[in-house]
């Protein structure tokens, strides 16, 4: 097993590391722009509490919720575990879910999204980010994927090509230890039936979808 950490914010591989450390410091910048004073946040999908913490060392006056059904709780008291949305108590300012969608099943995605509509104030955000896993990011993922963590690609030669020229590929039934497939154009269009798109900002550079390896979606109620 190679840790979360490893695999992310403290990768062997500085382009990695770089992205998601860019990733993270834009997840807290981003709410902290939209969150309002004394807000309520609800992190879907948190992990390791990683984005919750350093919001909250920002932010002594948010309140802080986490949705996590798989790692254990982070140990900071300040972070307020719910099963899942519809036990929130009260309307939340802002819902974010970092690198958690790709993860999840079509249908694990909409009852999310519609969660997530009936939780959020009339003036909140959602604010998403997802791995671009089409374009040339693709290829670097997967050989960093395979080089450093010694795993087999998911991808045959066939289904890379595909996917680096933007083309669908089938996506397995078992989406938690894989972004095999996902495409952010798809989830694009997802948003739009329950929301409107604010902005869409890729992540960690200034360039086009292909080079980039995230992409950040702010919404709001349609």
């Amino acid at each position: 097993m190679v840790s979360y950490e490893r695999q992310t914010i403290n990768s062997p591989n500085p382009l990695a590391r770089f992205a998601h450390r860019r990733r993270v410091a834009k997840s807290v910048a981003l709410a902290e722009k939209y969150l309002p004073q004394k807000g309520v946040v609800v992190d879907f999908g948190a992990g390791t509490g990683l984005f919750l913490s350093a919001l909250g060392a920002r932010r002594s006056d948010a309140m802080l919720y986490a949705v996590e059904p798989f790692m254990p709780s982070a140990n900071d008291p300040r972070i307020h575990y719910i099963p899942n949305l519809a036990s929130l108590k009260l309307e939340a300012d802002l819902i974010s879910a970092f690198e958690v969608c790709e993860h999840l099943t079509d249908a694990e995605t909409e009852q999310f999204l519609g969660s997530a509509q009936h939780s959020i104030k009339i003036d909140g955000k959602l604010i998403i980010s997802v791995p671009i896993m089409i374009g040339g990011a693709l290829v670097l993922k997967e050989l960093n994927r395979c080089l450093l963590f010694r795993r087999a690609s998911d991808y045959s030669i066939s289904e890379l090509l595909a996917g680096v020229f933007g083309r669908t590929v089938q996506r397995p039934t078992n989406r938690l230890p894989t972004h095999k497939g996902f495409d952010f154009r798809w989830l694009r269009e997802k948003l739009r039936e329950r929301f409107s798109i604010e902005a869409e900002i890729l992540s960690p550079l200034p360039l086009p979808w292909w080079a980039n390896s995230q992409v950040f979606f702010i919404c709001r109620k349609a």
